[in-house]
């Protein structure tokens, strides 16, 4: 079913896409991988949980999409990932008064927010005029990448292990998704994704090699999905960034977007259980 045509601050209604793609991007992982990386994933009820003990990192082991309104079944939720999920998997929770009850629960249930959180970004483009592009001579994008030179720039980027290599490569021609690489000079130097499904489009797995940053790479990937997304019937965009320490900080991959006219509809917590020396 269609999702209303609203950008709201409930993580219900804004997160969905984030939960399609990612449910895709799990599911997509071939086999070897999935058996090296000891992925997993479900959903619980609407929520979605994820784990990847090959990679204990918080973006591949974490429930999202939680909400009062929603009513999910967080203890469920918390239970798989302790069970199933590297150890400091989060429970990322909105910061506003959507879930109150839900930061509540967690800080009952010893956990507690840790880090800066995550920026939940969106842009309506319904209807915005297509502004001009920004040219950069010296960048240019292919939408049929090679899968193994896709992946290998997600991992170098990511700093991910070797082994993710051909769990990204496989999102390649697959459907709903357009996998981009950025040409600097004319040598691959940056990837992008970006996952539509009916008028929604979430951007993710951005990254630039270290030799080509600060050169406009990301910038101009945004750029080109902003285009793509409404090419597809796209309306409204959603993405996730890191957070600066200092309210009035900086944070390249945010300002990035929000330069593009992206606005932060709120910011995540990384809910994750204390150990016994006090650390998350």
């Amino acid at each position: 079913m269609p999702r209303k045509h609203v950008i709201g601050p409930s993580p219900s209604a804004v997160e969905w896409i984030e939960r399609e793609a990612w449910i895709d991007i799990y599911e997509a992982a071939p086999a070897a991988v999935n058996t090296a990386l000891k992925l997993h994933s479900t959903l619980i009820g609407e929520t979605p949980v994820f784990a990847c003990l090959g990679i204990p990192i918080s973006e591949l082991n974490r429930a999202f999409m939680l909400d009062d309104l929603a009513k999910p079944k967080i203890d469920d939720a918390a239970q798989w990932l302790e069970d199933i999920a590297a150890p400091n998997f989060a429970l990322q929770i909105a910061a506003n008064d959507t879930t109150a009850e839900l930061q509540a629960w967690a800080r009952r249930n010893h956990f507690e927010p840790f880090g800066n959180g995550w920026s939940k970004l969106t842009k309506n483009i319904a209807f915005d005029e297509e502004g001009d592009l920004v040219q950069n001579e010296r960048i240019s994008f292919t939408t049929d990448p090679d899968p193994a030179l896709y992946g290998r720039l997600v991992v170098s980027a990511m700093g991910l292990p070797e082994a993710a290599q051909a769990w990204f490569s496989a999102l390649v021609g697959r459907p709903n998704w357009t996998t981009i690489v950025a040409m600097l000079d004319g040598e691959p130097v940056g990837s992008g994704a970006l996952f539509v499904k009916d008028t929604w489009a979430w951007f993710g797995i951005d990254g630039t090699i270290d030799s080509a940053r600060r050169q406009g790479v990301q910038a101009a990937l945004i750029q080109f999905r902003i285009r793509s997304a409404r090419k597809l019937g796209a309306f409204y965009l959603t993405a996730e960034t890191g957070r600066p320490e200092k309210a009035d900080g900086k944070h390249t991959s945010r300002q990035n977007y929000i330069r593009n006219g992206f606005s932060e509809a709120y910011h995540r917590l990384n809910f994750k259980t204390k150990t016994e020396d006090g650390a998350s």
